[in-house]
């Protein structure tokens, strides 16, 4: 007990380490990377992945409608900026809130379906915001509206994407390691048990797309300030929830790192590929990712886990 309690110490000692040294070079980083935009969106599409995995990865529902709380949140804060001219830090606030009272009142008539069922709902849903923004005048209707040049600040809008990208990992490690958590947990595997010992699941639920709602508008509200420009096929683009999934599934859904290693990896595979190939890179990149899930279901941090436990198993065998 001793050693194992010792042994347990020094890896999270190891993680700690690990955390504030990606955190120190994140903080410095506009002091010797001259593309700080490239660490902007990589930093996005983590929030945007992990705020997904929020949801899905605890509770097992898969949400196709998660691009909803990022283009809600990006038009509020636009709005916000362009007519109020309020401060980009209340403007981005403001995004994540109305996600998160959106993400409320979605999971009011959804939190009970299973399955299919909730997964279409949360579909048609994000393609009603879609034809609704499209042809809504108030909001720019289709071809949308940029923000004033005077709030292109990338380096403060880079730190601000900094502090939120570290909140939303922090918010989803606290969550899978607390009662709420296991709570989740119990649905994802068996929610009708779960239910019969007294685990509202419907109110669970609900919480956690409030949560997962926030930080996905909290997201989209940066990506329109980086970005300076919105429209509805930008903000409401199924491809966005489609890559949230894929990152999240490559790092290891259910996790609170599986999406961070998910979503370096696959925005700057997409990258690479791109400029290399740009006419079928998407086909690569698509042979590559169900590759992966083939091989390591549980995705690249499940699988490291897997390699590692045999590596220690074989010398404990050894040593025995």
């Amino acid at each position: 007990m001793k050693l194992s309690g010792f042994t347990l110490t020094r890896r999270r000692s190891a993680e700690l380490a690990v955390a504030v040294v990606l955190l120190a070079l994140l903080l410095l980083a506009p002091t010797f990377f001259a593309r700080i935009s490239v660490l902007f969106f990589i930093l996005n599409w983590i929030v945007l992945s992990e705020s997904f995995n929020m949801f899905t990865g605890l509770t097992g529902y898969v949400n196709f409608g998660h691009v909803v709380f990022y283009g809600v949140g990006g038009y509020v804060s636009a709005l916000l900026m362009a007519n109020a001219h309020a401060s980009p830090y209340l403007a981005v606030i403001a995004g994540g809130l109305a996600s998160s009272v959106l993400a409320l009142g979605i999971s009011l008539p959804t939190a009970r379906l299973r399955g299919a069922y909730f997964a279409i709902a949360t579909l048609s849903i994000n393609e009603a915001f879609l034809v609704t923004f499209d042809s809504w005048d108030a909001v720019g209707s289709a071809p949308g509206f940029t923000l004033p040049i005077s709030y292109y600040q990338p380096v403060v809008e880079y730190y601000v994407m900094v502090v939120v990208a570290v909140a939303c990992v922090a918010a989803m490690y606290a969550i899978s390691k607390s009662r709420f958590g296991i709570a989740l947990q119990a649905i994802r595997q068996q929610e009708g048990t779960a239910s019969s010992i007294g685990v509202n699941a419907a109110y669970y639920k609900s919480l956690t797309l409030v949560f997962s709602g926030f930080f996905a508008g909290l997201a989209g509200a940066l990506a329109i300030w980086q970005i300076t420009y919105i429209d509805p096929p930008s903000a409401f683009d199924i491809t966005i929830t489609v890559n949230s999934i894929s990152m999240a599934m490559l790092g290891g859904l259910g996790t609170a790192i599986g999406p961070v290693v998910g979503g370096a990896l696959l925005y700057e595979l997409t990258d690479l590929l791109g400029l290399s190939y740009p006419f079928i890179h998407l086909i690569i990149l698509g042979v590559i990712i169900i590759g992966v899930v083939l091989v390591i279901p549980d995705g690249i941090l499940g699988g490291s886990r897997r390699v590692l436990a045999k590596v220690r198993g074989r010398r404990r065998s050894g040593n025995g």
